[in-house]
């Protein structure tokens, strides 16, 4: 017998809504809500009329139906909020980042012993990423990998303005390890951003499959986020990440394939409805593309590389 889903959220935040919005669509009913700011949770509760609404984590976790988790809080929150959950009976969708700095995620993922922990990062399942996935993944040449970011330190919180690139860039970096393949092999800093200022984070990575990554990222400055991987006879290009561009040579001629923002990443926030659906697959034991904790503290270390 099929264990049902019993799923809860913890977090009334903009992110635990964007969940509550697809699992609405398919009918999926949430069993309970967690979060300190009962205001919201009371509003979510009535709005997608969710079961349960707990506002202690002792009473949340004395609840024995519960057995699926998407945690959607701030990452300042997650090391206490794992400290009292028997995080282990879950099965677990986290929000990045896990962690506010390399110290603390490490830390943080070290205590988890649960094989069914996992982290969302939502721009994997982009349809724009999966169809260029499939497409760079058919051609097997040396791929070239340019990777544009750009940060702004304006929050009021220094804590947040300072880990940027694990908050935020994550995103980002991620992208080196979807697209470079094999072992990172040697690491060229050519120009290393200044906290607070104007800057720029320069960066080559060379990789044992001959793979090649330039990483830029702009500080303090606007600029689109955009992902450009070239290979022989052909590129792909995502700017903005919802968008691609599929070019192709052939017998000499540049032949050009558009792939606007899908439809589904324009009802929901994108990627979300294809993370939701990987979820559930993961919930009845199928194969999935979820990010598990050793896949993210690889991004985890790559920001490391990249920034310190």
């Amino acid at each position: 017998i099929k264990k049902k889903l019993k799923i809860a959220i913890i977090g009334a935040g903009y992110m635990a809504e964007e969940y509550l919005k697809v699992f609405a669509s398919k009918k999926i009913i949430c069993e309970a809500i967690y979060s300190r700011t009962k205001f919201k949770s009371k509003k979510l509760k009535k709005r997608y009329k969710i079961k349960k609404l707990f506002t202690s984590l002792n009473d949340f976790k004395n609840d024995s139906e519960i057995n699926a988790l998407i945690i959607a809080v701030s990452p300042e929150s997650i090391d206490s909020l794992i400290n009292i959950l028997d995080i282990n009976k879950y099965r677990v969708l986290c929000e990045k980042p896990v962690g506010i700095n390399f110290q603390e995620t490490k830390k943080i993922i070290y205590k988890i012993k649960n094989k069914f922990f996992y982290v969302a990062l939502n721009r994997r399942f982009y349809s724009s990423n999966l169809k260029a996935y499939s497409l760079v993944n058919k051609n097997k040449s040396k791929r070239l990998i340019s990777i544009r970011d750009q940060e702004l330190q304006n929050s009021k919180s220094k804590l947040y303005n300072k880990n940027l690139m694990y908050w935020n860039s994550v995103h980002l970096i991620d992208y080196i390890n979807i697209y470079a393949r094999g072992k990172l092999v040697k690491v060229d800093k050519l120009k290393k951003h200044k906290n607070n200022k104007f800057s720029e984070n320069l960066t080559r990575l060379i990789f044992s499959s001959k793979d090649e990554v330039l990483y830029h990222c702009n500080w303090n400055s606007p600029g689109p986020w955009s992902i450009n991987v070239i290979q022989k006879y052909q590129s792909i290009e995502m700017k903005p990440l919802e968008n691609l561009v599929h070019e192709r040579l052939i017998k000499g001629k540049r032949i050009r394939v558009f792939y606007n923002k899908s439809k589904i990443d324009t009802k929901f926030k994108p990627g979300l409805f294809h993370q939701v659906n990987e979820f559930l697959k993961m919930f009845e034991n199928k194969k999935h593309k979820l990010v598990n904790l050793n896949d993210y503290l690889n991004t985890v270390k790559l920001i490391k590389k990249l920034y310190v």
